[in-house]
């Protein structure tokens, strides 16, 4: 009992720190650019980052016996520094969404770089420092999953509403996207559980995409404009290509899953006591 109000303390301090700090971070981009807070956009960050918070502390609030390391088993008392890391993520969606809001009309894009770089490097870093601390969880192989997709669909709905990225390829990530959504939801409601996995492709296929939306944002310097372009038109289709390896991938991946969950649900059927027939 004692563990488990250590740990649903250390997520009310986290989480009430965290979307404590976006508000004030974003209050503070406003003061110093001098940018009128009833914006529309600025009114939907307070409510997507509220929205945001609250849900992702009453999920882990319901999560807290994931807070296990996965090599020994023990109990986490507080959310260690790689999980950290994952939340750090998650909570920066709604601020990385208003700034690429506000980029469009104002001289901000050194704060987005910043920022977007920033949230990448969490993406980067998280799994390494948890994997060479003995520090990997539970709960942070769900929210590893859970902020990379999500990071990615909302910065990608954003760039392309204001045409920073192709059509074509806006496509292809969001059909990549749902399409681990819906297979995974599938298979979490066909067997019950779901063991959340990053394949390196899988990794490598968000590392570039993150990268290469950077170096999208980049070009809305003027001096890096010429350069840019026409690199980013050839990068664009080598992300795509790695994109879509990494969907063929986890169309093989939800299958084998698929596969394993029947055998096992049918090997538990066989194994089932029959009542006998008068």
């Amino acid at each position: 009992m004692a563990k488990r109000n250590d740990i649903t303390a250390s997520i009310n301090r986290t989480v009430g720190a965290l979307f404590l700090f976006q508000i004030f971070f974003s209050a503070g981009i406003l003061l110093l650019y001098r940018i009128n807070p009833t914006n529309a956009g600025v009114v939907a960050f307070v409510l997507g980052t509220t929205a945001i918070h609250v849900g992702l502390w009453i999920f882990l609030s319901m999560m807290h016996h994931h807070f296990v390391l996965t090599p020994t088993g023990k109990k986490l008392e507080k959310i260690n520094f790689a999980n950290l890391l994952t939340l750090i993520r998650l909570s920066s969606i709604p601020t990385a969404a208003l700034m690429l809001v506000l980029v469009q009309h104002h001289p901000i894009l050194p704060v987005v770089v910043t920022l977007i770089t920033v949230i990448f490097l969490t993406d980067l870093f998280d799994g390494a420092i948890a994997r060479s601390t003995g520090q990997i969880t539970r709960i942070g192989k769900y929210l590893d999953s859970i902020s990379d997709y999500s990071v990615l669909i909302v910065i990608s709905v954003a760039m392309a509403h204001y045409a920073m990225i192709p059509d074509w390829f806006f496509i292809l990530v969001l059909f990549r996207l749902l399409f681990q959504l819906v297979g995974m939801g599938t298979l979490l409601v066909y067997q019950g559980y779901l063991l959340p996995s990053a394949s390196p492709l899988g990794k490598t296929s968000v590392f570039v995409t993150m990268v290469l939306y950077g170096l999208e944002l980049l070009v809305l310097a003027e001096g890096f404009r010429p350069l840019l372009l026409p690199i980013l038109r050839v990068l664009e289709y080598l992300v795509a290509a790695v994109l879509t390896l990494s969907l063929v991938e986890k169309v093989f991946h939800l299958k084998k899953g698929f596969l394993e969950a029947k055998e096992t649900l049918t090997g538990r059927a066989d194994r089932r006591p029959r009542l006998p027939l008068d």
